[in-house]
C-alpha cells in the first residue's frame, strides 16, 4: 500500500481534532518525500507503518501548535532570549554537553516528551511530571530492548533533552527524515532549501513551550551546522557552541548510528545512498559552520571532544565564562550528578568502522580538507 499526502493530512487531522496550519509551508517537504518512497520502493511492510505514523504525527503536532497560537497570539511576541545552540559533525559529544547543561536549572531543555506534545505547554513546575512526561519514560524500557544496538549509539529519555530536529519535521525541513529512509530527492532539496518557516516554527514552539516553564533555552542539533545562516537569522542574539572532533571519527560513529537504525524502516541498510550522499552531508555540517564562525567569531565557541571527555566541568565551567554565565553550587552539584548517573557505554558499546562502509580516510580527505587546516584534529589512528 502506498502512502499518499491525502491519506496523512486526513489522519493528522482525526488526530489533532484542529484546522489545518495557518501556512502552506509544510505541504512542499512532504511531497518530496512521498515521491521518493513511492519512486524508490524500499519501504517493508512494518517500515510503511512507522514513516506513515510518523508524518501524521509530525503534521498533527504542527496543526495544534498553530491552533494554539491562533488562540493565544500574545505568546510569539514574547522573546526567545539569547538562546545556546549546541552543534557540530554528528557524534562528536553534543549528547554529553546538552546533558550536562540541562542539568543546570537555570537553562532551559526542549524535553523529548514535549517535542510532539507541545500543547497545551506543561504546567510550571511540571516538566517532569506532566503525565504526558510519564508515559514517553514509560517506553524507554521498551525501546531500549526493540533496539539495543541502536540506544548504545545513541539514547534519549523521555524526560531528557532531544534534539529540534522534531519540531523541524513539523515543517517536513527536517535532517531526520532525509537519514531514516532512501530519499535521494529530498535530501538533496533539504541541503538547498529555505529553511526560514521551519525555524519559525521551531520558535514558536519555544515561545509557547516558555510561557508556562521559562530559562535561558540551550538547544542541541549537530544539523543547525547545515543551517547555522539560518540559526541567527532567526535568532540574532544566539551563542554557538560548535563541538569539534575528528571527522573521520564522526563519520564512521554516525554511518554506524544511523546504519543502524534504518533496517526498522527498510529492506537494509541502504548503503549505496549513504555512500553516496552521506559524505557530502557532513562534510557541509563543517565548512558551513567553518565560514559562518569567520564572520562572527564572537558568537561561536569552539570546544573540542578530547578536552570534554577528559574534563566535562572544567570544559563547561569555561563555557560558562564565554557565556557570562554565573557558576553556581547548584549548577555542579546537578552535573556532577548527571555524569555519575549517565557514564560512557552506559547502554553498550558503540563499535564502529569507516571500512565496514567500504570507505577510508584517503576517500573522506577532499571532504574535510579546509576543516582540518582550520582545527586540526585528526588523530592519526585508522577508524
Amino acid at each position: 500500500m502506498r502512502l499518499t499526502f491525502d491519506d496523512i493530512v486526513n489522519a493528522a487531522r482525526d488526530k489533532a481534532a484542529a484546522p489545518d496550519p495557518t501556512s502552506d509551508s509544510w505541504k512542499e517537504g512532504l511531497e518530496v518525500l512521498l515521491h521518493d518512497h513511492a519512486r524508490v520502493d524500499r519501504l517493508t511492510e512494518r517500515g510503511r507503518g512507522i514513516i506513515k505514523r510518523r508524518y501524521v504525527e509530525a503534521l498533527s503536532a504542527r496543526m495544534q501548535v498553530d491552533e494554539h497560537i491562533r488562540n493565544n497570539p500574545q505568546l510569539v511576541r514574547a522573546p526567545v532570549k539569547r538562546p545556546v545552540f549546541i552543534l557540530g559533525l554528528p557524534r562528536t559529544g553534543t549528547t554529553l554537553l546538552s546533558g550536562m547543561l540541562d542539568a543546570d536549572p537555570a537553562n532551559r531543555s526542549l524535553l523529548r516528551w514535549e517535542a510532539y506534545n507541545s500543547v497545551p505547554p506543561a504546567a510550571p513546575g511540571t516538566l517532569r511530571s506532566d503525565p504526558r512526561c510519564l508515559a514517553e519514560v514509560a517506553k524507554d524500557e521498551m525501546m531500549q530492548q526493540a533496539a539495543p544496538k541502536v540506544a548504545a549509539a545513541h539514547f534519549e529519555p523521555g524526560d531528557g533533552p532531544t534534539e529540534c530536529v522534531h519540531l523541524l519535521a513539523q515543517d517536513f525541513r527536517s535532517l531526520m527524515l532525509a537519514v531514516t529512509t532512501t530519499v535521494p530527492t529530498y535530501h538533496d532539496w533539504l541541503l538547498v532549501t529555505d529553511m526560514t518557516s521551519a525555524f519559525e516554527h521551531r520558535k514558536r514552539v519555544l515561545q509557547i513551550l516558555q510561557s508556562t516553564n521559562p530559562g535561558r533555552w540551550v538547544l542541541k542539533m549537530p544539523s543547525d551546522s547545515l543551517f547555522i545562516r539560518q540559526v541567527f537569522k532567526t535568532f540574532p542574539d544566539a551563542k554557538v557552541i560548535w563541538a569539534h572532533r575528528d571527522p573521520y571519527a564522526a563519520v564512521g560513529s554516525s554511518f554506524g548510528m544511523r546504519g543502524g537504525s534504518r533496517p526498522m524502516f527498510e529492506v537494509d541498510e541502504g548503503r549505496d545512498y549513504m555512500r553516496e550522499r552521506f559524505p557530502l552531508q557532513l562534510a557541509l555540517h563543517a565548512s558551513r559552520a567553518l565560514e559562518l564562525s569567520r564572520e562572527r567569531p564572537d558568537d561561536v565557541y569552539h570546544l573540542y571532544y578530547e578536552d570534554l571527555v577528559a574534563d566535562p566541568l572544567a570544559q563547561i565551567k569555561k563555557i560558562y565564562g564565554w557565556l557570562g554565565d554565573d557558576w553556581s553550587d547548584l549548577a555542579e552539584r546537578g552535573m556532577g550528578a548527571w555524569l555519575q548517573d549517565n557514564p560512557q557505554n552506559k547502554r553498550g558499546k558503540h563499535t564502529y568502522s569507516l571500512a565496514e562502509w567500504g570507505l577510508s580516510k584517503k576517500d573522506l580527505e577532499p571532504y574535510f580538507s579546509d576543516y582540518l587546516k582550520a582545527h586540526p584534529v585528526a588523530t592519526g589512528v585508522e577508524v
